[in-house]
């Protein structure tokens, strides 16, 4: 697991051993300076989330395989339309959040770049977070 990225060893530990253990969080936030790897362990994390082999990284499951293709309907990365993330986006994302998975146990959205969503969508995002919790 995480073996194609170097260095932020202890942020892996931690992603991996929550998977172990089987406490994984509703959510995370990974920050940090660019070109630090955020990115590629968030997408790996989610890869793990949303395998369906009982090893979590298998690589040859229908979920993993879909996901190394951007095929897999379980997982999501929202993206800033032009320059920010909108709240049409925010919308789409709670809409198909409570959709059930279709190939995995989960669901894994991931909000790249969530400090340029507009303030709108931001208070959207938190009014629906407290609500559900």
């Amino acid at each position: 697991m995480f073996n194609n990225i170097i260095g932020n060893e202890k942020v892996k530990e931690l992603l991996v051993n929550s998977i172990k253990n089987n406490k994984i969080s509703h959510s995370y936030m990974f920050v940090g300076t660019e070109g630090i790897g955020k990115s590629l362990i968030a997408k790996e994390f989610a890869k793990m989330i949303l395998c369906i082999d009982d090893n979590k990284y298998c690589n040859k499951c229908k979920s993993c395989i879909e996901f190394d293709t951007n095929n897999n309907p379980d997982f999501k990365i929202i993206e800033p339309d032009g320059n920010s993330i909108k709240i049409e986006q925010i919308r789409e994302f709670q809409n198909k959040v409570s959709e059930k998975p279709i190939i995995s146990n989960k669901k894994v959205y991931i909000i790249n770049n969530s400090d340029k969503m507009t303030r709108r969508s931001a208070e959207l995002l938190i009014k629906d977070f407290r609500r559900t919790t």
